[in-house]
């Protein structure tokens, strides 16, 4: 819909670019004044952050190569970085950008679990704010649709290719990616709420996120239509929805792991606190 905001000569700032860096300025500023309250330096956020912010450009783009390789020729290079474009599959980004920054937290010498805490609800702001550069640029659109609410796009967009309607407007269709931005601004504000006034344990905002998450993407892709492959859902599901219901799943064993890790510790320190009893 608009996918240049401002063009003047060579220059231009793309939409999706823009929304980009402003869910990362802006998640970047939160998580560190919530380290800041919880003891740790907010420099050493920042100093990681752009590291982990390129891990995970670079998994969601690998993983968009995988799932959408026709869209990708050796004939154009540019095309296979142009991230400003779109093309970037959110669940590729978790496993590199969460690997970086366990390693990252390890080799400081700093709580990965509480930077977690600190950082994982504004990983879903992030999101949202993303979402709203997908609905700029048109893509990751939904299904037609009558209801009121529903959006035409103009002719050029990916909609307009796939559900060409009259007078120069596609069809209407679901606003998926708005869907997405209302649940994942809904979800950054029930994870700081948990984490505030509930936090069983250091670090639960992971596996919530994980859970929470792939349940809000899961039924969201029943309104996509932006024909993602079917192959892993054996042409019932979408890949997308496959990779939702694993990190349901990992959401669920996340919770048992950590949580039984802190029994485990808790167990541990009462054993070695505990008076030895006499010898007779």
């Amino acid at each position: 819909m608009y996918p240049t905001i401002i063009e003047f000569g060579w220059i231009k700032i793309h939409s999706y670019g823009l929304c980009i860096a402003i869910a990362f300025l802006l998640s970047l500023y939160l998580t560190q004044r919530d380290a800041r309250k919880r003891g740790i330096d907010p420099e050493i956020i920042q100093s990681e952050a752009i590291f982990a912010l390129l891990a995970g450009i670079i998994g969601s783009r690998v993983f968009h190569i995988i799932m959408f390789p026709y869209e990708y020729s050796i004939t154009n290079p540019i095309g296979w970085i142009a991230i400003w474009q779109g093309g970037l599959v959110f669940q590729g980004a978790l496993p590199f950008a969460f690997g970086y920054v366990i390693w990252a937290m390890r080799r400081r010498k700093v709580s990965f679990l509480l930077v977690s805490d600190c950082a994982v609800p504004y990983l879903a702001l992030g999101q949202g704010i993303g979402r709203i550069g997908c609905f700029f640029n048109g893509c990751c659109y939904g299904k037609p649709s009558n209801l009121p609410f529903a959006i035409s796009f103009p002719e050029g967009c990916p909609v307009y290719q796939s559900y060409p309607g009259n007078n120069g407007w596609s069809l209407p269709v679901h606003p998926t990616q708005l869907y997405a931005v209302v649940g994942l601004v809904f979800l950054c504000v029930l994870l700081i709420y948990l984490r505030d006034e509930w936090n069983p344990f250091t670090g639960f905002t992971i596996p919530a996120y994980f859970f929470l998450h792939g349940l809000l993407r899961f039924i969201n892709e029943f309104f996509r239509g932006d024909h993602n492959p079917t192959v892993l859902g054996f042409g019932i599901l979408s890949d997308q929805q496959m990779f939702c219901i694993l990190e349901v799943l990992l959401g669920i064993f996340l919770f048992w792991l950590i949580r039984t890790y802190y029994k485990i510790q808790t167990t541990s320190t009462e054993l070695q606190q505990s008076p030895k009893k006499k010898k007779k």
